[in-house]
């Protein structure tokens, strides 16, 4: 089986197992409804993400679980926030594809009692990861104890959050752990590929940026679109009888517009991955322009927010904001510093 091959039936199976796993994901919010009446149910629909992690490596696995995020979003959201939207939807399912990383380990036991421990220890990492998503969801955006569920309005914020979360996630790692093992001791071959390119690795060059680019055209297209729409209707939102409401969002048009670049950023990585001319510099130049805007953006915001004493809340949500620009700032540096080196090496390489 040659390379093009080989990734073709790997974005299959992205798309089958996100398809799999949100047909999961809705038949046990079916099953759960009542019970969790701000969201959540339980379940195993991350089992999805964790066995192709563990056919395809852990990059597929997260771009397994975006695709379920974005699904989700699409039927059905509450979104009160752009970083709530993230922490419960998006990523959830995303940073259960982190199960990935315990595949070489799964891979290099000869024991089949130690694969099956590194298979459910990755189950209860990917899930941990999960439920500290949505714990950051409820402590930052969900903390005013007039709603909270169960008659536990006196409780404090941090231990309610936690146990709200963890009453559907804590469930939902155990019957996950114990389906998987069920199928690995009945159908072990289900979680590895076989015979498939293992001489030559040469694959895998085309498929970090293939996946890399088809995720940044997703990512990218939902915040051009869901920010766009943001952005018109603030129009709206500003207009009444008196006045004609010019005032549009400025947070929202900066966000359409960053998600617009990286939608094109991802097109433009997909053609050269085609024409086999993709070149990490490019790529990671855009992403550390992206990222330095949305930067600076809230390193400004802060600072006008404290001169003009906005309140908590204005604070709180662009102090997320700088700090998460921050983070992906510091990415994209590495990864354009680390690409530049590269090139060099294989230049003094070739000379």
């Amino acid at each position: 089986m040659n390379k093009s091959s080989n990734t073709i039936r790997t974005m299959c199976e992205i798309g089958l197992f996100a398809a799999i796993g949100f047909a999961l994901d809705e038949l046990q919010g079916i099953l759960s409804k009542g019970v969790f009446i701000y969201g959540g149910s339980i379940g195993f629909a991350m089992i999805a993400v964790i066995i192709i992690s563990y056919r395809r490596g852990w990059l597929p696995g997260i771009l397994t679980g975006l695709i379920m995020g974005l699904l989700d979003i699409a039927t059905s959201a509450y979104i009160v926030h752009p970083a709530q939207l993230l922490l419960d939807y998006i990523l959830p399912y995303a940073v259960v594809g982190i199960a990935g990383l315990f595949r070489p380990l799964f891979n290099n036991s000869q024991s089949r009692k130690g694969k099956l421990g590194f298979l459910i220890l990755s189950t209860v990492v990917g899930g941990l990861a999960k439920l500290l998503m949505h714990y950051l969801s409820g402590v930052i955006f969900f903390n005013n104890p007039e709603y909270f569920a169960w008659n536990l309005n006196s409780m404090n914020v941090y231990l309610y959050c936690f146990i709200y979360n963890f009453a559907f996630i804590g469930p939902s790692i155990v019957l996950s752990s114990g389906l998987l093992s069920v199928m690995y001791i009945n159908a072990p071959r289900i979680f590895e590929v076989k015979n498939e390119i293992q001489e030559d690795n040469s694959h895998k060059k085309n498929l970090f940026p293939l996946i890399s680019s088809i995720s940044f055209v997703f990512i990218g297209a939902f915040f051009f679109t869901f920010f766009l729409i943001s952005y018109i209707r603030s129009f709206l939102d500003y207009a009444d009888e008196y006045t004609y409401g010019y005032d549009f969002d400025p947070d929202s048009m900066l966000i359409f517009i960053l998600g617009l670049m990286l939608m094109l950023t991802g097109i433009n990585g997909f053609i050269k991955v085609r024409l086999d001319k993709y070149t990490y510099v490019n790529t990671a130049s855009a992403l550390t322009f992206i990222t330095s805007t949305a930067f600076v953006f809230g390193l400004a915001r802060l600072i006008r927010g404290y001169v003009k004493k906005e309140d908590l809340t204005y604070l709180t949500n662009h102090w997320i904001w700088f700090g998460v620009a921050l983070v992906l700032l510091a990415l994209a540096i590495y990864y354009l510093i680390y690409s530049i080196l590269i090139r060099r090496k294989k230049q003094i390489a070739k000379d």
